[in-house]
Order: structure tokens, then sequence, then C-alpha cells
């Protein structure tokens, strides 16, 4: 819950002036991606970082320098980014899609453990903003993969890797490995944090709402940055879990882009929301298990305008895959 209270205090917190957005974008690329804040969210908050750095960042070049400790790196001037997921549409409407699954699941039994002694999640993250070592590396995707253990009286602990870089074509590779070849070896850490008010989510849609938001109003682009952080920190009742996707039913927007394979190689229902959420046009998808109801995977991709942020036009600029979430008796 620490992320999603700090969010819902940041609603609108882009300030104007060129030196403020420089202080936030000097500020943003200097913070190593680890800590509790590297587990605790999806790499791709806060959206407003893509609209700070697109006033902020020097275009027109080939290339830029990065300093690491090794001395100076170059790296490509259009970062190397995931390929886009391939949706199959389907022309449904999302609320029937979403109220299909609902209703599929709502009487199912509650399998998780009672009494339990952790919930365990696994997760693999990625970000336009990754940074090994040091470096922020914009010549490789460099995935993170997240272990959490969280006990009942809101305590945690962590451990995160980095898996082997991800190229699209050889050149890439060439290119990342004349950069340095940042992220070659493996990084590892690992932390924890102590205990916080646990507060379990109600059944009920209307409950559901107010739970998901702290009991604040929320527009639909915040919906989509809470909902992917609370399937972080929390396994889910099948009950649970259908008032959650009733709310993103009756939520403004959201469209049912088809059905997908996601990074892990499961098929699930792909729910997108487009729109200027803090500055670029950009879609958020999150993808769903129809039988289940479980979040797969989060995704956010830029639209065609992607300011100076060196990208092509609908770059997938960060992604959270959602692998195992349980309670352990």
């Amino acid at each position: 819950m620490r992320d999603i209270d700090q969010t819902l205090r940041e609603m609108n917190p882009v300030r104007t002036g060129r030196e403020a957005d420089q202080a936030r974008l000097d500020a943003i690329l200097s913070t190593p991606r680890t800590g509790t804040a590297a587990v605790h969210r999806p790499r791709v908050r806060p959206r407003w970082v893509w609209a700070v750095a697109a006033t902020s960042v020097t275009a027109g070049v080939l290339a830029y320098v990065v300093v690491d400790p090794f001395g100076v790196s170059t790296q490509p001037a259009l970062a190397v980014t995931p390929s886009p997921l391939r949706v199959q549409p389907t022309g449904r409407p999302a609320a029937e899609v979403l109220e299909g699954i609902a209703d599929r699941i709502d009487d199912q039994p509650d399998p998780r453990s009672k009494p339990w002694t952790a919930e365990h999640f696994i997760r693999d993250d990625w970000a336009l903003s990754s940074r090994i070592d040091d470096v922020q590396v914009t010549s490789a995707v460099i995935t993170e993969h997240c272990e959490t253990w969280q006990k009942p009286d809101g305590s945690a602990r962590w451990k995160v890797r980095t898996l082997p870089p991800v190229f699209q074509n050889a050149r890439q590779r060439k290119v990342w490995e004349s950069a340095g070849a940042v992220g070659k070896e493996p990084q590892r850490w690992a932390g924890d944090a102590g205990p916080e008010a646990v507060i379990e989510p109600p059944a009920t849609v209307g409950g559901m709402r107010k739970w998901l938001t702290d009991g604040q109003e929320m527009g639909p682009g915040l919906l989509y940055e809470v909902i992917p952080e609370r399937f972080q920190d929390h396994v889910f009742s099948p009950a649970q879990r259908a008032a959650l996707l009733r709310v993103l039913a009756a939520t403004p927007g959201v469209v049912h882009a088809g059905t997908v394979e996601d990074r892990a190689g499961r098929t699930g229902e792909a729910f997108s929301l487009t729109g200027r959420f803090g500055g670029l046009p950009n879609k958020r998808t999150l993808v769903f298990d129809a039988a289940t109801g479980d979040l797969l995977a989060y995704e956010e991709q830029l639209q065609r305008d992607t300011g100076k942020l060196g990208v092509r036009p609908y770059s997938v600029i960060g992604y959270s895959t959602f692998l195992k979430a349980e309670r352990l008796p």
C-alpha cells in the first residue's frame, strides 16, 4: 500500500518550468533500480516521467554518452525496446468480456491457505529507464526477475536478479557490445521492509472500488496504475478478483483489445486504455486469465508521438509479467 498512497498524493505531480522539469529528470535518471521502490511498483511508474523526459531530453543526435564505472560508453540514439504483444481482436465490448470472466469465477471456492505464513509473488519487470551498474541501458532489453514474500503483518522481503539481455537482431547485439555490454553478468540484490497495516479487500464492487483507491476518486488512467500494484502485494480470492473485474468493466474508455499471448507464453484477454496520461499519448494494457481472473501482465506502449524519448513510434516503454501469486501455509 506504500506506493499506492504515494501515487494518490501525486495525482498532479508535473510542475511547470524548465528548471523543475530538468531537476526531476536528473533525479529519475540518477536513481538505481534497487530497494523497496524497485520491487513494489511496476517499472513504468510514475507515468509523468515520460512527459517530463519528453520536454527535457536533447534530440536530433546520432548517439549520446553516459558515464559508467569504466568510463564513457556510446548508447544508440533510438533505444532498444521489446516487441509489442500480438493481439488477436475479437470485436467484443470490454464490459461484456470482463463481466463474463467475473461471472465464471465469482462462485469458485477460495483456494488460499488459512492460516498462512506469507504471500509469495514472482514477476518479470522491464522499463525504458532501466539502470544497471548506474548506467541507463538503452542498447538492450534487460529484464529484472523479482521475487517477494509478504507476511500477514505487512512486512516483506525480496530478491531481484537481472535476466540475460534481449535483442531483436544481431545489429542490436553489436551496438550493445560496443557500448560496453552492460548487464552481461547477472546483477543481484535483496532487501526487506518493516510491518504495515494490511486491509483485506472486500468482495463487493463498491467495496473493491474504495479499497483500490483508498476511498479517493480517481480517473481511469490512475486506476490502470493501481490495479497492477495491488496484484504485486495481495493474493486475491476468486470473489475478490470478480469484484475487481467488475470495477474495471464499469470504467469509461476501457477497450477489449482481444486475445493475446503474454511474454511467458500464456493466453489471456487484453484490455487497453489509451490517452494522454500525464503527457505523451500512450496505451496501457492489462491482460487477465479468462479462466481464473488472475492478472497475467501489464504493458505500456507509446503511440505515434514519442516526444524526445529516443524511441520509435508505438514502442513498448515498460511491462510487468506476473508469474506467481500464492499464499504459503
